[in-house]
Parts: structure tokens; C-alpha cells; sequence
């Protein structure tokens, strides 16, 4: 008997510090995991993403979430401090612009997946051009999706006779401007033609079409000064000088949306977010969304949110396994209806709560926007010369510059930069 207590004794004198140490109280729960998730809101986003993904915590009761929230107006700093410090969150949400200049520290998917051609098929070319890295690994699955488009103020349309919805499936620039000076002549409220976005994103919805571009096909330098780039300043200057497009918002600050809202224009040139809005504050006149007229192609301009894992991220697995669930397409689909946003997938068919055929223009207009949009749009070196680009075409607007000496500009001093 006392043979076995001292036994006993030593034995538990040899357990004791695997319990102190907790390696014996983990073996019960090795793969209990909790993902650090670091977000933030444009709206609802962050509840809309626990929703989604219930059913997969529920179904893997090892994985838990811990989700720290961040104001937007901070969210960069934050995330880079826990990158250059060594410790990121599992996973994160990103836009394509933390793409742009985080992509190095993202782990890249390829090798988690057992085909990964198929899963950038599920995505717009656009989006997966922006989630690459330069080896063409993809770092981030693509969730919501942005767009530019064409709003319209459906009444003064009517008003003038012209079915908007049936002429804008195949018009042109030149169709345009003939059918919007009919609507402005027709609508006493209605005093301008198009007000566009005073950003040079929102300019390259037009600039695209027209076949032009702002960096050369490898995206290693300027390539402003093109054909097509100066054909789009050309037609908006005259736009400008035939009063069809105020003065007021590339001259001057007036907000081209509030410009809208109160029906002072016939067409907006905007974000696919202005759907959102104009949802809750247009109550006077019926608007919708229609297909951007055509140049030598039809675009719009890509941008968009994505979901992220780090290379010095502890769970890498784990936070795979989750992103790859949150992306599919039913998961997908029920995180960008509940967000109102326009899906990254080429597959999601979306019912939302309202505006379903508006979103549907934006995803169509997006879903044929050449790759390279979002090529030139991840450029770091060109985000450097994006405002002078700005001034450059206000230059143009006020008859400073001609639209090539503002092109040779742009090309000058963005090659700095690159």
C-alpha cells in the first residue's frame, strides 16, 4: 500500500508541471482555434458577416471569432501597426486599395486550395486582378464588389418621350447627347445633362470607353497622353463649353449626387453606392440605373472589398478555411443582399430588397470591364500622381490647357513616380 502511494506521489510530481504549463489541459481541445478579425463598416457590415458565417461556426464548434471593429478613418494605421509589428489578425477585410500597397504580406491562397484556376473563376477578371500578387497568386478572396455607372432621372426622360431603358441597351456618346438636350429642352427643372463625379476615377468611366487608359500595357510607366484619353477630354470640355455638364462641379464644389437629388440633372455618372442613396432620399421624380453609353467599348471602373489572411498570421489554416466558405456562392450571396452591395462572383444571382434592376446594370457593366482597369488601378506609383491628373482636367475644363499638353503633363510627372 505504501509502495503505491509513493508511486502515486511521483507520478503526480512529474504531472504537475505539464498542468501548470497547460500542455496536458489542451489535449482535450488541440484544435480549438479563435480567429482574430479585424473589419470595417461602411454600413452594416460587420453584423452581416457574423450572420453569414453562423452556420459555419456551427458547424465547426472548434473555431471561434474574435472581431475587433475599427472606424474606417483609422482602419489603415491600424492595420499596418499589426503588420509591421509582427502580429496581424488572422484575417481581415480589405479594399482594393490596401491591396495595392499590403499584397506582400498577405498569404497567398493557391496553396490551401486543390484548384485554384477554379476558384478564380468565380470572380470577375477585374476582381482577381486586383487580388494578385506579380508572381499571379491570388491573396485575398473577393467579396463585394464597386462599380461606376449611369443614374438617370427616369420622369424627365419620359417627360421628353424617350424610352431611356430601351435606348440606353445600345447607345452611343453621339446618341446621347442628341436624346439628353431633347430631355433638358423638355423639363423646365431639369437644367443640365450629365453631372460627373469630380475624381479621376469616375472620369476614367468615360475614358475607358473610349478606349483610352492612364499606364502602358505592363504597368510600368504613363501612358496618358493616348488617342483615347484625349478624345475623352475633348468631348467633356465640349460638354462643358454647350452647358450640357455644370461648371459647378469640376470649377467649382458642388456635390454632383445632391445636384441629382434635387432633379437638376438628367444623368449621373456615380458609384454603384449612389443606388443605396438615392434609394432613401430621391422621393420626388422615379430614376434608375442604365447602361453607360458606348465609346469603342463598354466599362465601368472596378473596385471593391475583399477578405484577407497574413504570412505572420497563427491560424492560416483556419482563417483559409472560413474565407473559403464566406466566398461561395450562397454565402456570398446572402453577405452582399444584406449589405447591398454588387457581388464579386460571375455566378451570384442576387434578389435584394429593393433596386434589384439597378444593381443588375452595375454588375452587368462591370462584369464586361476589361482586366487591366484594375491593373492600372492597384498601381502604388500611380495612386502618387492621381491628383495632379485631377488638375490637370480641370486645367482642360477652364480652356487653360489643351487636352495634349495636359496628357504630356500628366505623362511627365508621372514618370517620376515609377
Amino acid at each position: 500500500m505504501k509502495r503505491g502511494l509513493v508511486l502515486f506521489s511521483l507520478l503526480s510530481i512529474l504531472l504537475m508541471p505539464m498542468f501548470a504549463n497547460g500542455t496536458a489541459e489542451k489535449s482535450g481541445s488541440a484544435n480549438e482555434v479563435t480567429l482574430k478579425v479585424l473589419w470595417f463598416n461602411d454600413a452594416n457590415e460587420s453584423d452581416v458577416f457574423l450572420d453569414t458565417i453562423k452556420d459555419y461556426l456551427a458547424a465547426n464548434p472548434n473555431v471561434k471569432v474574435d472581431m475587433q471593429v475599427v472606424a474606417f478613418s483609422e482602419y489603415d494605421q491600424k492595420l499596418k501597426l499589426m503588420i509591421s509589428g509582427g502580429n496581424p489578425p488572422d484575417l481581415a477585410r480589405v479594399t482594393n486599395n490596401h491591396l495595392a500597397t499590403m499584397i506582400t504580406a498577405l498569404e497567398p491562397i493557391d496553396g490551401y486550395v486543390s484548384d485554384i484556376k477554379a476558384v478564380k473563376a468565380n470572380f470577375m477578371p477585374t476582381s482577381i486582378a486586383f487580388a494578385e500578387n506579380g508572381q499571379g497568386q491570388l491573396c485575398a478572396y473577393p467579396t463585394e464588389a464597386t462599380a461606376n455607372g449611369m443614374l438617370v432621372n427616369l420622369d424627365a426622360w419620359d417627360k421628353a418621350g424617350i424610352d431611356v431603358r430601351k435606348l440606353s441597351k445600345t447607345w452611343t456618346w453621339d446618341q446621347w447627347e442628341e436624346a439628353v438636350k431633347k430631355v433638358v429642352s423638355a423639363n423646365d427643372t431639369v437644367k443640365y445633362g450629365l453631372a460627373l463625379d469630380f475624381t479621376p476615377h469616375r472620369f476614367s468611366t468615360i475614358m475607358y470607353e473610349m478606349g483610352g487608359h492612364f499606364l502602358n500595357k505592363d504597368q510600368t510607366g504613363m501612358d496618358f497622353n493616348n488617342p483615347g484619353t484625349l478624345a475623352t477630354l475633348t468631348m467633356l470640355k465640349k460638354f462643358q463649353d454647350e452647358g450640357l455638364m455644370p461648371k459647378s462641379v469640376w470649377l467649382g464644389s458642388e456635390n454632383p449626387a445632391e445636384l441629382f437629388q434635387a432633379g437638376l440633372v438628367a444623368c449621373h455618372i456615380g458609384g454603384s453606392w449612389n443606388i443605396n442613396t438615392y434609394n432613401k432620399n430621391v422621393k420626388n421624380f422615379k430614376w434608375c440605373a442604365v447602361s453607360t453609353p458606348k465609346g469603342e467599348i463598354n466599362s465601368s471602373v472596378p473596385g471593391g472589398k475583399f477578405v484577407a489572411a497574413f504570412k505572420d498570421s497563427a491560424n492560416k489554416v483556419e482563417a483559409m478555411k472560413l474565407m473559403a466558405a464566406f466566398s461561395d456562392k450562397a454565402h456570398n450571396e446572402q453577405y452582399c443582399r444584406d449589405t447591398f452591395n454588387l457581388s464579386a462572383r460571375v455566378d451570384a444571382a442576387i434578389a435584394y430588397p429593393s433596386n434589384t434592376e439597378d444593381f443588375a446594370v452595375f454588375q452587368h457593366d462591370l462584369s464586361v470591364t476589361p482586366a487591366f482597369t484594375a491593373n492600372e488601378w492597384k498601381s502604388a506609383p500611380f495612386s502618387k500622381v492621381s491628383a495632379f491628373i485631377r488638375d490637370q482636367i480641370v486645367q482642360v475644363f477652364m480652356g487653360n490647357l489643351t487636352p495634349e499638353a495636359a496628357a504630356k503633363a500628366v505623362d511627365v510627372k508621372g514618370a517620376t513616380y515609377f
